[in-house]
């Protein structure tokens, strides 16, 4: 298993390469620091919470457009988290904008625990 520290350095390489590939504001990264920081962890923790059957639905719903892989789809999310870690998910439901306000996925929010928010808009 993979201490915290591990994690979170996977988590800024994964932030580092989308930021080599996008440029962005300061305050859009800013915000990406800060949702790093404070809201990542937070939903990793309330997502690993959950089961594997609901699991496999929230994070299939924040992915978008997930194709079903293989055999067992629960066992493909598995090995994508394996692979990319719950940032690449994280990554893709929320919106930053350039001035640095964020939109977050209902599921991301529902997953952060007792003061998550979400914007119905979304």
């Amino acid at each position: 298993m993979m201490g915290s520290f591990s994690l979170m350095m996977i988590g800024c390489q994964k932030l580092k390469e989308v930021n080599d590939v996008v440029t962005e504001t300061k305050e859009a990264l800013e915000t990406w620091q800060y949702l790093r920081s404070a809201y990542y962890p937070r939903f990793v923790e309330g997502v690993t919470s959950l089961p594997w059957d609901e699991r496999y639905d929230v994070l299939k719903e924040i992915y978008g457009d997930w194709e079903e892989r293989g055999v067992d789809p629960v066992e493909s999310m598995m090995e994508y988290i394996f692979e990319k870690t719950y940032f690449a998910i994280f990554c893709r439901g929320v919106e930053v904008m350039e001035d640095g306000s964020f939109k977050i996925n209902r599921l991301i929010s529902n997953n952060l625990g007792k003061v998550g928010i979400f914007d119905e808009s979304y």
